[in-house]
């Protein structure tokens, strides 16, 4: 991994930067808990922000697990009801074919 001196893309500070390898759950726990913006994701940032990021981890690891280990919650749709994609796929039903001779109207 190279260091470059460029921007950190947490802090904005100009120091030495470099993409860090935490685990797609460590940027999402940090980002829904407000400690990074969705562009500082795989973005290169500098000692300072990955040793508080990594702390920040270490800390409320806690908060992980416990997270980690709740069920999720059925999809619903509007008002309350199941999303149609948690139903039982509905039987196909045969329909009668018309009678030889029988009138079919349009709708209209």
């Amino acid at each position: 991994m190279q260091n470059v001196v460029e921007s950190c893309a947490n802090c904005g500070e100009d120091n030495k930067c470099r993409r860090r390898d935490f685990s797609e759950q460590a940027w999402t726990v940090l980002l829904v808990w407000g400690e990074i913006q969705k562009s500082t994701v795989d973005g290169a940032i500098c000692d300072h922000c990955y040793d508080e990021l990594r702390e920040t981890l270490i800390d409320r690891h806690d908060e992980i697990e416990t997270s980690a280990n709740q069920p999720v919650p059925e999809k619903t749709a509007a008002r309350g009801k199941p999303a149609a994609s948690a139903k039982a796929p509905a039987k196909s039903v045969p329909v009668p074919a018309a009678k030889a001779g029988s009138k079919v109207r349009k709708a209209g």
